[in-house]
């Protein structure tokens, strides 16, 4: 990408705009926070990215496509995650010790204390994807205070739980085909019941993503790979951590979600919405239907988006700028 390309997407010409690349220092650890949208007057959403590891903030202008005419956005690099595992590496050792719920909450907190320096709102939307759909939702729940609303993106319910209903869901589509039948049965054998993210168990996922993809997953735009090597947000060594992020360095994070189940507790005092790809095999929306009764706020909503996957924003960008903009109080 040439110079003046890079420069246009890092720095539009807009006076009203606001495009900030930092590394504040929030709890006790220099973290990536990118705030960036059209108009200082928009609403504003902290997107936490899920994976473990699985940083956006590079591709926002691909994955969040739209958003910044409407909201400011902005992107967190986690613990050991993207841009902030590098601004930290000589520290990445002890940091993969560290990232329990509590960890996690105190970071938000303290992003939303540095957000406060520069910029001019009261309460704040918190949008969580995926494992980042565990934090966000612990965070509403606990500083109710702070958010204006919480969207559940592809919300995580539980590890364990989830990978058992999807295998079961891809038993039922693959029943005429004996290998494929046989790839899932020792794939759901292999889900360790110690919560560590083995490199064993690493290996049976893709076995596990590949199925998904190919029974469940059809409606999903391809990982826009040539995108994020274009990226004018990264380095070259950052790209290649993107797309590998490395396991013993979120050794903790794994733990954390693991243990995590959404169902310990399901109380809002802030409007929720939870938006799913009927398709999505990761984080399936049968989960949170089981338990969306007993969900308490004082205004819950459930949006599935068809022919969309986990990532459905990237997905159906225009339905889901829609759903955002017919649910989100203003």
């Amino acid at each position: 990408m040439k110079k003046l390309e890079k420069n246009a997407i890092l720095h539009p010409a807009n006076q009203n705009g606001i495009y900030l690349y930092e590394f504040p220092l929030i709890n006790g650890v220099k973290q990536y926070i990118q705030v960036r949208g059209e108009g200082r007057n928009n609403p504003l959403i902290l997107f936490i990215h899920g994976g473990p590891g699985g940083a956006v903030a590079g591709l926002t202008h691909i994955l969040q496509a739209g958003w910044e005419e409407k909201f400011t956005v902005v992107n967190w690099d986690q613990r050991n995650s993207g841009k902030t595992y590098f601004a930290n590496k000589q520290n990445a050792k002890e940091i993969a010790c560290t990232g329990t719920m509590d960890d996690y909450i105190k970071d938000v907190d303290e992003i939303i204390d540095y957000l406060h320096t520069v910029y001019d709102f009261e309460k704040i939307i918190i949008m969580g994807f995926s494992w980042g759909s565990a934090i966000g939702s612990e965070y509403a729940k606990r500083h109710p205070e702070n958010v204006l609303c919480y969207v559940g993106v592809g919300q995580f319910i539980n590890f364990k739980e989830g990978f058992h209903f999807i295998c079961r869901k891809i038993k039922e589509l693959a029943k005429n085909d004996e290998t494929d039948l046989m790839k899932i049965n020792e794939f759901e054998a292999s889900i360790p019941d110690v919560p560590v993210m083995t490199k064993e168990f690493s290996k049976k996922l893709r076995i596990f993503i590949a199925l998904g993809t190919k029974y469940i997953s059809k409606g999903g735009r391809p990982y826009p790979l040539k995108e994020l090597f274009s990226s004018p947000f990264l380095t070259f060594r950052e790209k290649i951590y993107y797309m590998h992020p490395g396991r013993k360095m979120l050794e903790k994070t794994f733990n954390t979600m693991f243990t995590y189940d959404f169902r310990q507790n399901m109380k809002y005092d802030i409007p929720v919405i939870f938006i799913y790809g009927v398709e999505d095999f990761s984080c399936p929306v049968g989960m949170l239907e089981e338990c969306l009764c007993d969900i308490s706020a004082p205004l819950k909503k459930l949006e599935i988006m068809p022919a969309a996957t986990h990532s459905c924003f990237f997905d159906k960008p225009e339905e889901f700028m829609e759903i955002l903009m017919n649910n989100i109080p203003r």
